[in-house]
């Protein structure tokens, strides 16, 4: 989360572009469902790589005529990542001069160093053309067995080929992307880099709830003003601020008119501008985060209607706990409801109305620090009792706060900040009593008693139904903590949800796999948001991610490296988020802004489309949404995108919904959306299986087969294709030979029902420009 607008996003060195990740399935039901991608899998492969030795020229290296592909499942097999205790089957072609094959795997059982090479066996009767070759009589197949044994323990393993003629050898591994897929070969295996194979806990589950839903994120002080009673004041409220002596609290800000712009400090006053009046307004008295609104919980507790419409089933409500600032990423009471958000009560109530409406909430857990000015470090003073802070100043005023921080005698500011941000003071979380406060205490007699339970374990017990884990790979955390999280909290709920923030890949965040089936449920899915902007927009810095365009091949190479990577239950658990608290709205990119950097902070305050750009942008988003709904994961709608709202990254991305004037066109859409997700539960819980990328177009089926989902569970037979032009009009034949017999017709949900009947073993899709189709 970035706490401070005008920091140079501390939030950065945590961000790269990713390849990503993600699939697996239950054991039982690990040949069943890779079965069913067998075929329309193997014709990607061809359709991209298929080879003919034959017309080599005979000089060639015998090693340029070897191949593997890891989206095939002829090549690998499960395709996914796999569960602990199973096994993964993997082949390799080459010419007939070829002598010999092994599967060299590393990071055995996530033992660093361990490495164990498997010798493989040639095949006899395969038919080459159907496996990305087309010359049986010069080729040969090799396949090797990975054993369970080698497979036990959750992590992150790799591994390449080593293959030879005689006394020449060669090694074949991954493609120099990294996406997966067909890949490299080299005589040094120092020059290649391995296929990652995801391994996770066989026991790991996620709730049912979180896989079938759509998430709504509402950063509370800007969705919806139910009770202006609470709401705060300049005459009574206080916030971080700076003094003429430095740090220190002073009088909030509220804005009158709901409609206005967000105040950013960032905006440099030049008195010699004819717009120095302007940039005086809206940098506000140049504090940041001390802006307000009046956004509450009885607000939310009023549109509950207006999120059930959208076909919401999820709220992920960014931090509601007592705070001094805007945000609320500053904890100063993790056991109270902030009084401008309202009361205990109020909270209680909009669980039970959204409980009777079949919406679940989901908190925002912010443990890797707390506010300074908090009733646990107090350097202000401002709450009774004595803070860690007045114990540190004065060790002989003892605090049972002390240790939960992380303190650095001799700097200034003499503690460790998250991200060096003076006003969070980084916890312990080694410390047993803040692990013991945040998760360990469990008063199963009186759940709803916070003297005697954790945080974790009160507000479950008051109605939330999971958390979200804010900046959930720092640096003071683990996956050993987030394992003892995640076993307290579901000894309170079983079905509780964990979403951990990590902007990255998961399951190899700098070496880290935090993805084990042991901690988060699944994650915030930034990769996700980064390859839609890629493919979407192209080349394009939003002052978080430098992002890069992608072609419609590409695309489909980072969504099955994701799908391959990250395991099943939390794939499809995954929120996939085009916008959040922390980065660009979506239509701002869409719409054509020029980069973040391109922009001063009172251009981007000013930025305005022109009434084309919206027109595209609404219809890019529209688009964009279509794929969202129809990708494996949880689709979640950042509030007011659905109406058009647009702004730059924080504080600009935190503007109000636009109550009264939303964009009906978009809004309209987003409706249509949700209720074509929860009428047709193929898309919540099918297979995903590429099926077309060329030219701007992607295609790709949901499948649910012979009435088993991915996950093992049971199912209704059903087959969806979505098909997305992100160009200019065109006409496509997208082969479904294998899934929907000759003459299935198919109708567009999307269109009022526009039938498409299956010829020939293909779908003649004629998409118009940036148009979308869901057949069903």
């Amino acid at each position: 989360m970035n706490r401070k607008a005008n920091s140079t996003d501390a939030r950065t060195r945590f961000i790269k572009r990713f390849q990503f990740a993600g699939t697996s399935l239950t054991l039982a039901f690990l040949t069943l469902v890779s079965a069913a991608w067998d075929a329309p899998l193997r014709a990607i492969a061809q359709a991209k790589s298929i080879r003919n030795y034959g017309e080599r020229a005979a000089s060639s290296p015998w090693y340029n005529h070897v191949y593997s592909n890891s989206f095939d499942t002829f090549y690998r097999n499960p395709f996914y990542a796999v569960p602990t205790d199973s096994s993964v089957v993997l082949r390799i072609a080459g010419p007939q001069a070829m002598t010999g094959a092994a599967i060299l795997l590393s990071n055995v059982n996530g033992i660093a160093g361990a490495s164990v090479s498997i010798k493989m066996h040639r095949e006899r009767s395969v038919n080459a053309a159907s496996h990305g070759v087309s010359s049986h009589a010069t080729t040969v197949f090799y396949e090797g067995v990975i054993p369970a044994f080698d497979l036990r323990k959750p992590t992150v393993e790799s591994y390449m080929f080593q293959v030879q003629e005689g006394r020449s050898v060669a090694y074949y591994g991954n493609n120099g992307n990294g996406y997966g897929g067909a890949g490299s070969i080299a005589t040094d295996p120092n020059l290649l880099i391995g296929y990652n194979l995801t391994v996770y806990d066989h026991t790991f589950v996620t709730p049912s709830w979180l896989r079938h839903g759509i998430i709504y994120e509402i950063f509370v002080d800007r969705f919806d003003n139910g009770n202006k009673a609470n709401d705060p004041s300049p005459t009574k409220n206080l916030a971080i601020g700076q003094g003429s002596q430095g740090e220190t609290l002073v009088p909030i800000q509220f804005h009158k008119n709901w409609n206005s712009t967000p105040y950013d400090p960032n905006i440099v006053v030049n008195v010699n501008s004819k717009n120095d009046l302007k940039e005086v307004a809206l940098r506000g008295d140049g504090n940041f985060s001390t802006d307000f609104y009046g956004g509450d919980l009885r607000g939310i507790i009023d549109k509950l209607g207006y999120l059930k419409s959208l076909g919401v089933n999820t709220l992920y409500l960014t931090p509601i706990f007592q705070s001094e600032s805007n945000h609320k990423y500053d904890t100063g009471n993790f056991k109270m409801i902030d009084p401008s958000f309202g009361t205990l009560k109020t909270y209680v109530t909009l669980a039970k109305d959204a409980h009777k409406m079949g919406i679940h909430l989901i908190l925002d857990g912010v443990f890797e620090d707390t506010g300074s000015d908090s009733l646990y470090f107090n350097k202000f003073g401002t709450y009774p009792g004595i803070g860690a802070w007045q114990s540190y100043q004065n060790p002989k005023r003892k605090s049972p706060y002390s240790s939960w921080y992380e303190w650095s005698p001799g700097n200034n500011p003499p503690y460790i900040g998250w991200s060096g941000v003076d006003t969070l003071p980084q916890t312990n979380t080694q410390n047993k009593s803040y692990q013991n406060f945040i998760y360990g205490m469990y008063d199963k007699a009186h759940r709803k008693n916070p003297a005697t339970n954790s945080v974790a374990a009160y507000w479950l017990s008051l109605g939330a139904s999971g958390w979200r884990l804010d900046s959930a790979n720092n640096s003071n955390f683990s996956v050993a903590w987030w394992t003892a999280f995640r076993n307290a909290v579901k000894k309170v709920d079983p079905n509780a949800a964990i979403i951990g923030e990590d902007w990255n890949n998961p399951t190899n965040d700098g070496g880290v796999d935090w993805m084990t089936g042991t901690t988060w449920d699944s994650t915030m899915n930034y990769p996700f948001r980064n390859a839609v902007i890629s493919f979407f927009r192209g080349n394009y810095d939003d002052g978080s991610v430098q992002n890069y365009a992608m072609s419609a091949s590409q695309f489909n190479d980072t969504m099955m490296q994701m799908l391959q990577s990250y395991p099943t239950p939390a794939m499809y658990a995954e929120m996939n988020l085009l916008s959040s608290q922390d980065v660009e709205r979506i239509l701002t990119i869409l719409e054509g802004a020029p980069n973040y950097s391109q922009l001063s902070a009172y251009a981007q305050a000013t930025w305005k489309p022109t009434p084309a750009q919206v027109a595209n942008g609404v219809k890019k988003l529209e688009l964009v949404t279509d794929f969202q709904y129809g990708f494996v994961g949880v689709p979640s709608i950042y509030y007011g995108d659905e109406a058009g709202l647009i702004g730059f990254k924080d504080p600009l991305d935190r503007g109000t919904y636009p109550w009264g004037h939303p964009n009906a066109a978009l809004l309209s859409h987003y409706r249509l959306l949700g209720a074509i997700r929860n009428a047709h539960p193929v898309l919540q819980q099918g297979a995903y299986l590429p099926l077309y990328a060329h030219q701007n177009v992607i295609a790709f089926a949901r499948t649910v087969r012979d009435g088993v989902d991915v996950l093992g569970h049971r199912a209704k037979t059903a087959t969806a294709i979505i098909a997305i032009n992100d160009g200019p009009a065109r006409t496509v034949h997208v082969s479904v030979g294998g899934l929907l017999s000759n003459g299935t017709v198919l109708h567009d949900a999307l269109a009022g029902g526009r039938a498409y009947t299956v010829s020939h073993g293909q779908l003649t899709l004629t998409l118009g420009a940036l148009q979308g189709v869901m057949l069903f």
